[in-house]
């Protein structure tokens, strides 16, 4: 076999390449297709200079974010006043740290509860186990108040003799964690219990001090936006803390909680095209012409898809022909 390492003889030109791949607009059912395109692309431009122009001036707001220090509050009043807070006692902190010691556990050594014998969670684990230790060994210095530290001494001192007891056999069984599991049950909803005490205490306290320097006027004038990973999203600490200071008229109005703001800024656009949605579906739909417009209405100020209902209702209709789900 042989190579031609110098390529196409240019005296025999260049291979052909078919011109119809440089007509890129395509044909004209094609370009129909784009200028139809154009227009969303146009309408969700112009929309998106809208909404960040409009997310500079929504005042009040309360921004929450979830951290692992118990939250941070950003109240912004107008463009001139912004209060920051977040949770300051450090037991919150301690407690929970306390308490997440089986969770470390079960990070370790899960991933192999199939054949546990081959030991490459033991090192990870006897490091673990020290990081326990130093935390017993310091207990009483701690901001743990003396009535329940007794619990989280319980979990350290329990947790450190499982892992002994693991490091030394080098296996373990689901069913020898969860029995260690199970029987800190009750320490462990001791500092669960106390640690949410301190954060409604805390957290709510700066609330109250900054609804009496606004008023409940400007207070009932707020927005809040509230960020949540979806596995503790439903009826999270904040959202219940910050709506015990609302009146209740506001909740369902007032309260978004949403994944997707990570920044006070994403938190601002977010509020902005919820309000500018509220507003549109008002101006778009009138609700007394028809029964679907005022669900169109509701759907554009809330969680609901618009085409939630129509994709629902053709749903019913397919399955009614096919009812196993067949084509």
């Amino acid at each position: 076999m042989s190579f031609d390492l110098l390529g196409p003889d240019p005296a025999d030109g260049y291979p052909h390449t078919p011109p119809t791949l440089a007509m890129a607009a395509g044909d004209e059912k094609q370009q129909a297709h784009q200028y139809a395109v154009n227009i969303d692309i146009a309408m969700r431009q112009h929309y998106a200079a809208n909404l960040k122009a409009l997310s500079k001036t929504l005042y009040p707001l309360l921004y929450a974010e979830a951290t692992f220090s118990g939250g941070r509050y950003t109240f912004s009043v107008d463009e001139h006043t912004t209060y920051v807070c977040q949770e300051s006692n450090p037991v919150y902190t301690q407690l929970k740290a306390i308490a997440h010691i089986p969770l470390g556990i079960y990070s370790i050594i899960f991933p192999y509860a199939k054949h546990s014998t081959n030991g490459q969670w033991l090192e990870p684990l006897r490091v673990f186990s020290g990081q326990v230790a130093s935390v017993l060994e310091r207990v009483e210095h701690l901001d743990i108040p003396e009535a329940i530290r007794n619990a989280s001494e319980r979990i350290l001192s329990e947790a450190i003799a499982f892992m002994a007891r693991l490091l030394e056999e080098k296996r373990f069984t689901i069913e020898q964690y969860e029995a260690f599991c199970h029987s800190l049950g009750d320490a462990i909803l001791t500092n669960q219990n106390f640690a949410a005490k301190d954060q409604v205490e805390v957290m709510r306290g700066y609330l109250l001090h900054w609804r009496g320097l606004v008023g409940q006027e400007t207070w009932d004038k707020m927005y809040v936006v509230c960020q949540c990973l979806w596995p503790v999203s439903q009826e999270s600490a904040h959202e219940q803390i910050i709506k015990s200071t609302m009146a209740p008229e506001y909740h369902d109005t007032h309260m978004i909680v949403s994944e997707a703001v990570p920044t006070l800024d994403a938190a601002k656009l977010l509020l902005a095209r919820i309000l500018a949605d509220r507003v549109l579906a008002a101006n778009v739909f009138d609700k007394s012409a028809h029964p679907e417009f005022a669900q169109n209405i509701y759907s554009l100020s809330t969680e609901r898809d618009l085409l939630a209902r129509s994709v629902g209702a053709e749903l019913i209709r397919t399955l009614s022909r096919c009812p196993h789900g067949h084509s």
